[in-house]
């Protein structure tokens, strides 16, 4: 059923992304001219239709470098997960992660509020016959908030997508599913916030390329990505907002493999820009910023 028009907001989540140095022999993002993410340590922007970015600590105030599952988490519950855990816990979420992830996940908080929250991203039928023993944050929060997930069918119907919004990586594995172009990607998100007041996007291609360590892939990976983010900014309804951030960085250097220390940047269009102090916002306070921008805008 189409919901009534309101305020909603798209939320991506780029695995593996950060500022890096506009330096073309490392960073791939400066071997080409992005239209989105121009994001380096010399200056955020400019970005298309009026978009803002804000530099985005990760490190929580833990030693080490950042990792995606206690990122994930200070990401979805708006808690301090390396500082709850005195470490940065790479992969998935352990048992304490689950556990605040069921009682303070961002999709909670808004069905306690009467909100629709949506995971865009489709589930192979292997998840559910051969369930792995590990799982994601973001499946943990799914799961422990009553929120279903999106299967094949809604894949192939192009009621979602895949963890490559093209589907060429599924159709080389063998999947019977559609190519799309980053054009008709970005429309089936915008297609979702009529149904739902908010969307959840992960891309985790760009930490895969990182670890990877093939300038070229990076580069292929990047360009989609941009192209992709480029049609969604030129789609957004009125009404809609778009985040963009990432758990930590990796891919914005590729001279060692590994992930970084750098910031990331959280880009913003629409209604949602966060009253932050000059260009700096933190990691967890992504969560209860987008619990408070619903309360203000049904």
């Amino acid at each position: 059923m189409k919901r009534e028009t309101r305020s909603s907001a798209i939320l991506l989540l780029l695995d593996g992304l950060g500022i890096g140095r506009r330096e073309p022999s490392q960073n791939p993002l400066a071997a080409f001219q992005p239209r989105v993410l121009r994001i380096f340590e010399d200056g955020l922007g400019p970005f298309p239709r009026h978009g803002r970015a804000f530099r985005t600590e990760v490190g929580l105030g833990v030693p080490g470098r950042p990792q995606s599952a206690t990122n994930h988490t200070a990401l979805l519950t708006g808690v301090n997960a390396p500082q709850l855990l005195g470490r940065h816990l790479t992969g998935y979420p352990n048992r304490r992660l689950r556990e605040l992830l069921a009682e303070k996940s961002l999709f909670r908080r808004m069905k306690e509020r009467g909100l629709g929250p949506a995971f865009a991203n489709a589930y192979r039928d292997e998840f559910f016959t051969q369930r792995p023993r590990w799982v994601s944050a973001t499946t943990v929060m799914c799961e422990t908030s009553g929120t279903p997930f999106f299967r094949m069918p809604d894949l192939i119907a192009g009621r979602t997508l895949s963890f490559d919004f093209t589907n060429r990586l599924l159709r080389e594995r063998g999947y019977q599913v559609p190519e799309r172009t980053p054009a008709q990607a970005a429309q089936i998100l915008v297609e979702l916030t009529r149904e739902h007041d908010l969307v959840l996007y992960e891309y985790f291609l760009t930490d895969l390329a990182g670890h990877r360590g093939k300038f070229a892939e990076a580069v292929r990976v990047l360009r989609a990505l941009d192209t992709f983010l480029a049609e969604l900014v030129e789609r957004l309804p009125p009404e809609t907002s778009l985040i963009v951030t990432s758990d930590h960085g990796n891919i914005e250097d590729m001279s060692h493999g590994r992930h970084t220390e750098n910031e990331v940047a959280t880009m913003c269009w629409g209604s949602f820009l966060p009253d932050v102090d000059g260009e700096s916002f933190s990691l967890t306070a992504l969560c209860p910023l987008l619990v408070g921008h619903f309360r203000e805008h049904r």
